[in-house]
């Protein structure tokens, strides 16, 4: 992974420096490297933070995962501004993307959204996936679903605004289809004039058919979850708990899990 990174030091100026890193590095060995080669210094390290996460949360991130689609990731605080910047050429993006089985995502979404029934309720909630030891925290808007790890983003994913899941999957009408998106989705489905069209925002170097898959899955946990809670007209919406689907030694359970009990597990980390 190349990254330009720009330093931008209150007291000291502006440096600009390019990096390979490997592909898993984390926020921590990007910081260190930094260190080295005194860009910043240890103590400013404690007050770093990029898109809602503290120092604590973010350093042993893995760098993709703050990318989310985008070009460049700021990491700032009051005594310096990191901005970080990769660049991949369009040729690469669109066939790495080619290579890959979207079939399985476009029928999951397609069925979701038919057997919709009153959406604006349903917009805005929270549910726990929980599949043998992965946690997740979807959350369902009117844009498409959220993605959120369950112990690093937990606070992250209730917020009303300014939120950063590590995965966004939007789904688009037609007419909101930029025409390069427009170009693309015709590559993988006959673009539909409904709220059908997916539009994954992760960095596109990690996009494979693995988190295809997954993304799948959980979009069909959350379809489950909400079918079984229309059928047996239960809200979805408990005072401190939320709806809920676990996978937990090969036996599924569909219900709602308690928020204190969540709480509990993410201190424990």
């Amino acid at each position: 992974m190349r990254l330009k990174v720009k330093v931008k030091d209150y007291d000291l100026g502006i440096s600009i420096i390019k990096l390979d890193v490997p592909e898993e590095s984390t926020v921590s060995f990007l910081l260190g490297k930094l260190l080295e080669k005194r860009l910043i210094f240890d103590s400013y390290l404690p007050q770093l933070n990029t898109m809602g996460y503290t120092y604590v949360e973010m350093h042993h991130l893995k760098i993709n995962t703050l990318f989310h689609g985008k070009e460049k990731v700021i990491i700032k605080s009051d005594r310096v501004e990191l901005t970080l910047t990769q660049k991949l050429p369009e040729e690469g993006r669109k066939a790495g993307q080619l290579l890959l089985d979207y079939s399985q995502l476009v029928n999951v979404i397609d069925k979701f959204k038919d057997e919709e029934i009153d959406p604006e309720k349903v917009y805005g909630t929270v549910f726990y996936i929980q599949q043998e030891k992965q946690q997740y925290l979807v959350r369902y808007e009117e844009h498409g679903f959220e993605f959120y790890h369950f112990k690093l983003q937990y606070q992250n994913a209730f917020k009303d605004e300014d939120r950063f899941p590590f995965l966004i999957l939007e789904l688009k009408t037609k007419d909101e289809l930029s025409k390069s998106e427009l170009k693309w989705i015709r590559t993988i489905m006959y673009p539909s004039k409904d709220r059908k069209n997916p539009i994954i925002h992760l960095e596109v170097s990690k996009l494979n058919q693995g988190i295809l898959d997954e993304l799948s899955t959980l979009v069909h946990r959350v379809m489950v979850v909400i079918g079984r809670f229309t059928r047996t007209k239960t809200a979805l919406e408990a005072n401190g708990k939320l709806p809920s689907y676990v996978q937990l030694n090969q036996k599924n359970s569909i219900g709602f899990v308690n928020l204190d009990q969540l709480e509990r597990i993410v201190k424990q980390q």
